[in-house]
């Protein structure tokens, strides 16, 4: 007679608040030059700065954070993990499987932290600008 073994996995264990990353706003290095080798969305506490209809029912709120191959002095602190906007998202996004792609090794860029002129609305934005394109 053959005997099955059944393991569990706790799924309450994968739902727990994340702290924080250590990282900070993209606009802190406006106008380098990064690489990006890290992508991640994670659900945690929101800031002041996050806003209203951001926040689930939860009082949580998902916030999207990169990684850079570059460090950077800020605040007296080497910080190489970066908080990013919404568009910036949209544009890691663009790239067929991004994921995949990131988790191989592979790195984005280089690319430039800059800003844009929304068509819509006329407000700046933050973005990720590419050789060749205005403001490189």
């Amino acid at each position: 007679m053959k005997e099955t073994t059944q393991s569990q996995i706790n799924l309450g264990d994968y739902n727990k608040v994340q702290d924080q990353a250590k990282a900070v706003g993209i606009g802190k290095i406006s106008g380098k030059i990064i690489n990006i080798k890290d992508f991640r969305t994670n659900r945690g506490r929101p800031s002041q700065f996050t806003a209203k209809e951001a926040i689930g029912e939860d009082g949580l709120t998902e916030y999207h954070v990169i990684d850079t191959m570059e460090s950077f002095e800020i605040n007296k602190q080497q910080v190489c993990s970066f908080f990013v906007t919404p568009a910036i998202v949209k544009q890691i996004q663009r790239v067929p499987n991004y994921q995949e792609e990131l988790a191989s090794g592979k790195v984005f860029g280089p690319c430039k932290v800059g800003q844009k002129k929304s068509t819509k609305t006329n407000a700046n934005y933050w973005c990720l600008l590419f050789p060749g394109e205005e403001g490189y």
